[in-house]
């Protein structure tokens, strides 16, 4: 049975990377070497049409705060030659 997925929408890219930050310790895994740095982020924050950040926290342990502000879709932006 699939589950439908589950997004927080975030200003910045920098503000949802904390929070995927923060599952990846949660989950207990090691600091890695990114393009963006140094992380340990489970899923990683998607640029959408309206020039917000969409994280996948389909797998997350959410807040109730969290869980109530989660979307089920959202408008990827198109970055044009990419």
């Amino acid at each position: 049975m699939s589950t439908s997925k589950k997004y927080l929408i975030f200003d910045t890219e920098v503000d949802g990377a904390i929070r995927a930050d923060a599952e990846g310790a949660r989950r207990g895994y090691p600091y890695h070497t990114t393009p963006n740095g140094v992380t340990r982020y489970h899923t990683y924050p998607e640029l959408t049409n309206s020039d917000k950040y969409a994280l996948d926290v389909t797998d997350y342990e959410l807040t109730s705060d969290e869980e109530s502000s989660t979307v089920s879709s959202f408008e990827p932006k198109e970055i044009p030659g990419g």
